[in-house]
């Protein structure tokens, strides 16, 4: 990524010039980089944070990226959602949770069909994977790329990221805010929920946003607690970041420093940590903008929901020969 940024944004500095650096988790960190760089660095017997703290100190050089417009910074987060499912259609569960077309004449079909046609039709000849009960719950799991579905016998399956169709992602809070719905200080994903159900037109604005997901099934066991993202990396909780990756390099280590909503979520704290760039989203653009991911449920959700904050970015360049 360094290749396409213009150098007087770039310096260079030490380890010792980033704020809090020796107080974060390294092997958390590092435990996270393995999931998306497990062919280089899997044999590595790196198990305690001293020697993850060596490891990123000896085999990368930090850059503090300038930032000459602030208002450009916007740091947010996601999550994975906890849902009620069926796997038949009731008159309670009847919002359906589509596959992947099954082949390329499914495809060019479907593909070119809007959020509003897909939404508002039930579409027999497409995979469904499960039927929910919320559309708008069903319309944020689309927009989290993932969620975790709990069926009556108490089963548990996760379904993710597939493929989407080829209309351009629309931000409905961009339009809240901007029509003055909701103020620019007030939004967020809860706003805009609570929104959204105060009345059944409401529920329309999403046709706004054109853009529409497909899910497939994913592993859900004790080893595999989270999701696996747009990338194809399985998500680490407070250390996955979603970026531009028209911009970034996939595992990007990134150095971000933000205020996040505390657990009580009603006061803010600082966040300082060594995040990996290992997932996109279709509203993270630029340089400045990333998506972290909180974890799964519903406490995650309320502080990704209210995460929205400015940052600072410190990126580190990995040498071109690892030392071990």
């Amino acid at each position: 990524m360094f290749e396409n940024l213009n150098s007087s944004i770039t310096k260079k500095i030490s380890f010792e010039d980033i704020p809090k650096w020796s107080e974060d988790d390294h092997l958390a960190a590092f435990k996270a980089l393995l999931k998306g760089e497990k062919k280089d660095y899997s044999s590595q017997n790196i198990k305690t944070m001293a020697q993850a703290k060596v490891f990123f100190e000896q085999n990368y050089n930090p850059y503090k990226i300038k930032n000459a417009e602030s208002d450009n910074s916007l740091y947010t987060g996601y999550f994975e959602p906890k849902l009620k499912a069926s796997r038949i259609k009731t008159d309670m569960f009847r919002y359906p949770l589509y596959g992947v077309p099954v082949n390329k004449d499914q495809c060019k079909q479907y593909f070119n069909l809007t959020r509003e046609s897909l939404t508002k039709n039930i579409y027999k000849k497409l995979p469904t994977l499960a039927w929910l009960d919320d559309k708008i719950d069903l319309y944020f799991m689309h927009i989290q790329g993932s969620g975790l579905l709990e069926f009556a016998d108490g089963t548990h399956k996760r379904f993710v990221y597939a493929g989407k169709n080829n209309f351009q992602y629309n931000s409905i809070g961009k339009y809240l805010t901007d029509n003055g719905i909701i103020s620019k200080t007030d939004i967020s994903m809860l706003k805009i929920k609570d929104w959204l159900k105060e009345k059944e037109k409401n529920f329309e604005i999403i046709y706004l946003n054109k853009s529409f997901i497909f899910f497939k099934e994913d592993k859900y066991d004790n080893d595999k607690k989270h999701p696996i993202g747009q990338l194809g990396i399985r998500l680490s909780p407070y250390r996955s970041l979603a970026v531009d990756m028209s911009v970034y390099d996939l595992n990007t280590l990134v150095w971000l420093n933000t205020k996040v909503p505390a657990k009580s979520n009603k006061t803010i704290k600082e966040f300082n940590k060594l995040m990996v760039a290992q997932d996109q989203g279709s509203a993270i653009k630029g340089l400045f903008r990333g998506d972290i991911y909180f974890g799964s449920g519903l406490e995650a959700g309320k502080l990704a929901g209210n995460m929205k904050y400015s940052g600072d970015i410190i990126i580190l360049k990995k040498l071109r020969e690892i030392k071990w």
